[in-house]
């Protein structure tokens, strides 16, 4: 298994040294990364929008001030109008190719001047909105074919939120196109709002939609969809158009038996493949589980409660980067014994430690004193990871195994990262991570850096 995890990272181009950086976790779950919205594109849309309805303003007030005058026009009798008509004629100005009224004939020099001002403003104006709103229908691809150094993200979901996060504090003024799947079109904008992202709806596996892209001409591609072989076949296709791209193509996987059957691929040797809950693992095992297996003696004893991706992913990362530290692993899920076939069949248990497993619900207290009785949990220094997929559980089972076994490090995972939730574990000594921070702060450098 440690090779051939090894080798598969190095196959994609990942180096563990540069993308796992020894910070310790609390320092890591504590710094929150937080959108860097893009006002610009909004500011600049009120600023336009104002200076046109000034200068509505202005050439309606100026061809009112001029008929008022005393001014009449060739082509109507207006000098003995009423006010209302004199009004009603200035706004057929505006009309799209104008009202014919002729030339300003009579009255003050200053009126015929004005009402000259107003014929050319009334239509330039008229003509600028419709050549807004023509521009508005082509929608954001207008542009994007001339864009170069750009980055191209397929997907809408939270690993594409917290890219571009990430992407936007350290690059705030690099353009960004974003693929949204056909029936999230409603997300088009917020993406737009939040990062100042370019969005085209359309199935990023589409030759029509990569066309579009100008893929050819980008900084990164990044291929983030929740769909698997959405992200694999578009990365086939483009590396087939865009053969030089292979080292800037990233592609997630979420699931981590299939990202191990794709090691060894053309595919896999040709760009980067990677998963979530593997990186934010791994960068979990090296900044926090390893400090603590350094400090204890002799060889720990390691709980995964919860053996779902991400307790898989943690185990997978023992056994690769912190062999010979542990000599015990004990595994509880509601579905452990099957979970356990799975990981044993598709990825595989070395033979270093003792391993048992344990079917039951974490809530349930005759499953944690049956674990108590078979494995001595007070006489040891043991490590608990509560990595089950409700955060509520998870913080709460840390909290009373904080109480009953003092000497543990425990550990307790959350999607998101709540503020109550850190100021407890910081006051009780558990240590609480989110996955989506981990995964923020484990991705590569070079996935925010210009070429």
């Amino acid at each position: 298994m440690d090779g051939g995890a090894s080798g598969f990272w190095g196959a994609t181009n990942f180096d563990h040294s540069a993308v796992f950086e020894p910070r310790r976790l609390q320092q890591t779950t504590t710094q929150a990364v937080t959108p860097v919205p893009m006002e610009r594109p909004r500011r600049f849309r009120l600023r336009a929008l104002r200076w046109r309805l000034a200068l509505v303003v202005l050439a309606f007030s100026l061809g009112v001030a001029g008929l008022l005058s005393g001014v009449g026009v060739s082509e109507r009798e207006l000098a003995d109008t009423d006010v209302l008509t004199k009004i009603y004629y200035t706004l057929g100005l505006f009309l799209f190719g104008g009202m014919d009224l002729g030339t300003p004939t009579g009255g003050p020099v200053w009126g015929r001047a004005m009402l000259w001002g107003a014929y050319f403003l009334a239509p330039a104006i008229t003509a600028s909105a419709v050549i807004d709103a023509a521009l508005r229908v082509l929608g954001p691809e207008r542009g994007i074919q001339r864009m170069r150094d750009h980055v191209v993200v397929a997907g809408v979901g939270r690993l594409t939120t917290l890219y571009l996060q990430r992407l936007r504090a350290a690059d705030p003024g690099v353009s960004v196109v974003v693929v949204v799947p056909p029936g999230s079109a409603g997300q088009a904008a917020e993406l737009r709002e939040a990062f100042g992202a370019r969005a085209i709806v359309g199935d990023v596996t589409r030759p029509a939609v990569q066309a579009r892209l100008g893929l050819s001409r980008s900084r990164r591609i990044l291929l983030l969809t929740d769909d698997d072989f959405t992200n694999l076949d578009a990365a086939t296709t483009i590396l087939a158009e865009a053969p030089h791209m292979g080292p800037d193509v990233v592609v997630h996987v979420s699931d981590l038996r299939f990202l191990h059957s794709m090691a060894g691929t053309r595919l896999a040797r040709r760009c980067q493949i990677f998963n979530g809950h593997q990186i934010a693992a791994s960068h979990l095992v090296q900044t926090s589980v390893l400090d603590h297996f350094r400090r204890t003696e002799p060889r720990d004893l390691v709980i995964l409660a919860g053996f779902g991706r991400f307790g898989e992913t943690v185990l997978s990362e023992l056994q690769r980067g912190a062999a010979g530290s542990f000599d015990h692993v004990v595994i509880i899920d509601v579905d452990a014994e099957r979970r356990a076939m799975v990981f044993e069949e598709q990825i595989g248990f070395t033979a270093d430690y003792r391993r048992d497993v344990l079917s039951g619900d974490l809530r349930d207290p005759a499953l944690w004193r049956t674990l108590a009785e078979q494995v001595g949990l007070s006489q040891t220094e043991p490590v608990f990871v509560l990595g089950s997929g409700v955060d509520r559980t998870n913080l709460r089972t840390a909290l009373w195994l904080a109480q009953k076994y003092p000497r543990a490090f425990v550990m307790a995972r959350s999607e998101a990262q709540w503020s109550f939730a850190e100021e407890v574990s910081r006051e009780v000594g558990i240590h609480t991570f989110s996955v989506a921070e981990l995964v923020t702060q484990s991705m590569p450098r070079e996935w925010f850096e210009g070429q």
